[in-house]
């Protein structure tokens, strides 16, 4: 289950990760616009790239209202406030006292506003978004660096980024810098079945909170909708998607995700880049459970030598 899973603020984990290594990426994957105002996210970012140049990547996406709603917010309008809140991001990221940003939207605005993150301005972090709807694929294509989605198999993921490319090229963007990003869970075992075991529950649980992503992998599987959203008590909103995720074909979950014995993973990632995928971000879900620590070091340095190595 989740229930013991340890959730801290993410840009204060980053900032400590950060600090702590000298080479590795770090970003967020992925937060939304309705908890978070984008001037807050701007700044936090730019101070963060001063400290840890070229390091950095941002993540956002349109956010779940599970995630939202108990703590106040309004999940109306998520893409729009996402639209405006990638628009007011960059704004403030090029802003200065000299040169001041305004803007009028129908969520947010500016006002003769800028930015002081102090220290020599670095090179903003690429913005990636986790896009599945067409609304949300349209706007990776135009607006966003990159493309940062989960609940994939090869196929539906090739399929979704050819709108992205379509998008960008009617935007008349460059495509040839986009980052294209896979995040998912894995497991790495020495045989097979022990990894099928540590990701099915969890791929099914993520499969069942997005049944958009469920119906382009199988157009046959049942799903009835998100219909946690109208329980008002999380424990019995998490009861409800894990007996959705228990009808889900096991063949469906297997099918997104990076696992097996290396041989299985490094197929299952070829199948990936040749899809167009360019990047990985992998959450281990070793033998003590999804986001447990149980296992969790034998199995990133089992990745490391036998799959990450062979490229």
């Amino acid at each position: 289950g989740t229930e013991a899973a340890a959730a801290p603020e993410p840009f204060t984990s980053l900032a400590a990760i950060a600090a702590g290594t000298q080479r590795i990426r770090v970003g967020i994957a992925v937060t939304d616009l309705v908890r978070r105002h984008p001037a807050i996210i701007a700044q936090t970012l730019a101070t963060l790239s001063n400290q840890f140049p070229k390091r950095l990547f941002l993540g956002l996406g349109a956010g779940d209202p599970m995630n939202q709603t108990p703590f106040g917010f309004s999940p109306e309008h998520r893409v729009g406030r996402l639209e405006e809140g990638l628009k007011i991001i960059r704004q403030l990221w090029n802003s200065s006292i000299e040169k001041p940003q305004n803007y009028k939207g129908q969520f947010f605005s500016l006002n003769n506003s800028y930015l002081q993150a102090g220290q020599e301005k670095q090179p903003v972090p690429p913005i990636y978004l986790a896009a599945f709807g067409p609304r949300m694929l349209k706007l990776a294509g135009e607006a966003a660096d990159g493309w940062m989605p989960h609940c994939h198999t090869p196929a539906t993921y090739k399929m979704d980024l050819d709108t992205i490319i379509g998008s960008a090229h009617n935007a008349s963007r460059d495509f040839g810098t986009f980052r294209s990003a896979y995040y998912t869970l894995s497991s790495i075992s020495k045989n097979r079945a022990e990894a099928d075991r540590n990701v099915l529950g969890p791929a099914r649980y993520f499969l069942a909170l997005i049944p958009e992503a469920l119906k382009k992998i199988d157009p046959s599987a049942n799903h009835p909708g998100r219909i946690w959203e109208k329980i008002p008590y999380q424990k019995e909103q998490r009861e409800t998607i894990r007996k959705i995720a228990a009808n889900i074909p096991e063949s469906d979950a297997y099918n997104t995700v990076i696992h097996g014995t290396s041989e299985d993973c490094i197929e299952q990632i070829e199948g990936y880049r040749k899809a167009g995928c360019k990047e990985f971000m992998l959450t281990f879900t070793p033998r003590g459970g999804l986001w447990s620590t149980t296992g969790l070091l034998e199995e990133i340095r089992l990745f490391s030598d036998k799959v990450i190595r062979s490229w």
